[in-house]
C-alpha cells in the first residue's frame, strides 16, 4: 500500500500528518535509493574539489588561519590578531581536526566539506519524512540537494556554511518532531545543535523561533512543554558556555563574537545599499583604524550604537533598505563572477540559475496548494522567513542564502509530490469514467 501523506482534515485547518510505516521491502528499496543518491552527491562534491583549485580568500583565509594558529598553540586568532571577530565553530570543529590529521593542505578540509554535504543530503530525506512526504517526495528532496550545483562548489570553499547547513537541517528535523511527538531526548538534541550553531553561525539562531513555535503547537500542556524548553536551553548553554567564558577572558565580554555591531553598522549607515561593503566605504572609513585600536569588542559596541542611532533617526530609510535586502537575499543568481568567466563557469552559472528558478517556482506554487497548508509546512516556511529576516537587519552576501537552499529543496519536493499526486489522481478518474 502506498504511504498516505495527509489525514482527512479540511485543508484550511492545518491538518496533522499520518506517518504510516512502510512495508519492509519498500523500506529496503527506499534505503537503497537514498544510499545511491547520497553516494552520487558525495562523488560529485569530491570530483569538484579535486578538479577545482581556488585559493582561500577573505573569510575563508581567516578560518584557515584560525585553525592553523590553534594547532600552533596561539589560539583561535585571525590574521589581523582578532580573537573573536569570526565565528569559531567551523575552524574549531572541521578545519583544525582535518589539518591535525592530514596536514595544512586544503584537500583534507575540502573532503570534510564533501562529507558534510553528504550528511546534508541524508538529512534532507529525514526532514522531508518528518514533514509528511511520501517515498517519492523524500527521495526527491535528497536528490534536489544532491544535484544542486552550488553545493558542489561550496565544498571547495573553506566556508562556515558547509557546517551550518547540516546543523540547521538537524534543528529543523528536531522542530518538526517536537511539534508531532515531543520528547526530552529530541529537545536535548535540538539544544545541542543550537549550541553548535551559536558558535558556528549565530545568524541561524533565528531558527529558535521555529523550535519555539513547534513546542507551542505540540500536544500537551505547559507542564509537559516547559521541561522540554528547559532541556533545550540547558543543552545549548552547555555547548556555548565554554566559548563565552573564553571570550570573557580574551576580549572582556561573554559574547559569541565581536562582529555583531560591526556587521550591523555595515548594513545600516548613510552609505549602505543592502549588500556587503567595506568599512572603508562608510562614514567610519577614515577613523576605523583608530577605533580598531581600542579593541575589537569596544569597536563593535561603538559601531553598533552608531548603527542603532542611524536606524532611529531614519526609520523610513531603514524600512526601505530592509525590504531591499529581502529582495537581494532571494534574487535569482544572475550576478557574474570576478573577471571574464570560462566556458565551464558560464555553463555552471546557467545550470545554477535554472535550478534556482525551478526550486523557487515550486515553492511559490505551493502557496496555492491546500495540501501544503499543514503545521509541518508552516514551520518550514517560518524557518525560511526567520533566517531571511536576520539578513534584512544586517546585509546580504549571496553565500549566506546557501544554508537555506536545502530547505527550499525539501519544500520544492513536497510541492512536486503533491502535483504528481494530482496528475495521477486525475488520470485515474479519467480511466474510471471510461470503464
Amino acid at each position: 500500500m502506498p504511504r498516505t501523506r495527509f489525514s482527512g482534515n479540511p485543508p484550511g485547518n492545518l491538518p496533522d500528518l499520518v506517518f504510516d510505516a512502510a512495508p519492509a521491502p519498500t523500506l529496503r528499496r527506499e534505503t537503497a535509493w537514498l544510499a545511491a543518491i547520497v553516494l552520487a552527491g558525495l562523488l560529485a562534491r569530491i570530483a569538484t574539489v579535486v578538479l577545482l583549485d581556488i585559493a582561500p580568500i577573505s573569510d575563508f583565509a581567516e578560518y584557515r588561519q584560525m585553525a592553523l594558529n590553534l594547532l600552533a598553540g596561539h589560539g583561535l586568532v585571525d590574521t589581523m590578531g582578532n580573537r573573536a571577530m569570526y565565528n569559531a565553530g567551523y575552524p574549531l570543529f572541521v578545519l583544525a581536526p582535518a589539518f591535525a590529521l592530514f596536514g595544512p593542505g586544503l584537500l583534507a578540509a575540502q573532503l570534510a566539506n564533501a562529507l558534510l554535504g553528504a550528511a546534508g543530503i541524508a538529512l534532507c530525506h529525514a526532514v522531508a519524512r518528518e514533514a509528511g512526504a511520501g517515498r517519492g517526495g523524500r527521495l526527491l528532496a535528497a536528490a534536489f540537494w544532491a544535484a544542486y550545483l552550488p553545493s558542489w562548489i561550496y565544498a571547495e570553499y573553506l566556508a562556515k556554511e558547509n557546517l551550518m547547513t547540516p546543523l540547521m537541517l538537524g534543528v529543523l528535523w528536531c522542530a518538526l518532531r517536537l511539534a508531532r511527538q515531543p520528547s526530552l531526548r529530541v529537545a536535548g538534541v535540538c539544544g545541542l545543535l543550537f549550541g553548535l550553531l551559536a558558535i558556528t553561525g549565530n545568524s541561524a539562531l533565528a531558527l529558535v523561533a521555529v523550535a519555539a513555535c513547534a513546542l507551542l503547537i505540540a500536544p500537551g500542556g505547559a507542564r509537559r512543554k516547559l521541561p522540554l524548553a528547559a532541556a533545550a536551553l540547558l543543552a545549548a548553554l552547555a555547548v556555548a558556555a565554554p566559548w563565552l567564558l573564553r571570550n570573557l577572558d580574551a576580549v572582556g565580554a561573554p559574547v559569541l563574537n565581536t562582529n555583531g555591531g560591526f556587521n550591523l553598522y555595515l548594513g545600516n549607515n548613510p552609505a549602505a545599499d543592502g549588500l556587503f561593503m567595506s568599512i572603508a566605504d562608510t562614514p567610519r572609513g577614515a577613523s576605523w583604524e583608530a577605533l580598531r585600536r581600542q579593541g575589537e569588542q569596544q569597536a563593535s559596541q561603538t559601531l553598533g550604537r552608531e548603527a542603532a542611532q542611524w536606524i532611529r533617526e531614519h526609520p523610513a530609510d531603514f524600512a526601505m533598505l530592509a525590504a531591499r535586502k529581502a529582495l537581494l537575499f532571494w534574487s535569482p543568481p544572475t550576478h557574474a563572477g570576478q573577471g571574464p568567466g570560462s566556458a565551464l563557469e558560464t555553463a555552471s552559472r546557467r545550470i545554477w540559475l535554472a535550478q534556482y528558478l525551478l526550486l523557487a517556482a515550486l515553492a511559490l506554487a505551493g502557496l496555492a496548494l491546500p495540501e501544503m497548508r499543514t503545521r509541518q509546512c508552516a514551520l518550514q516556511a517560518l524557518a525560511l522567513a526567520a533566517y531571511t529576516a536576520v539578513h534584512m537587519l544586517f546585509f546580504v552576501v549571496f553565500r549566506y542564502r546557501e544554508p537555506l537552499m536545502p530547505i527550499l529543496c525539501i519544500v520544492g519536493a513536497l510541492v512536486a509530490e503533491v502535483l504528481w499526486q494530482r496528475v495521477t489522481a486525475k488520470k485515474q478518474r479519467v480511466f474510471s469514467s471510461r470503464d
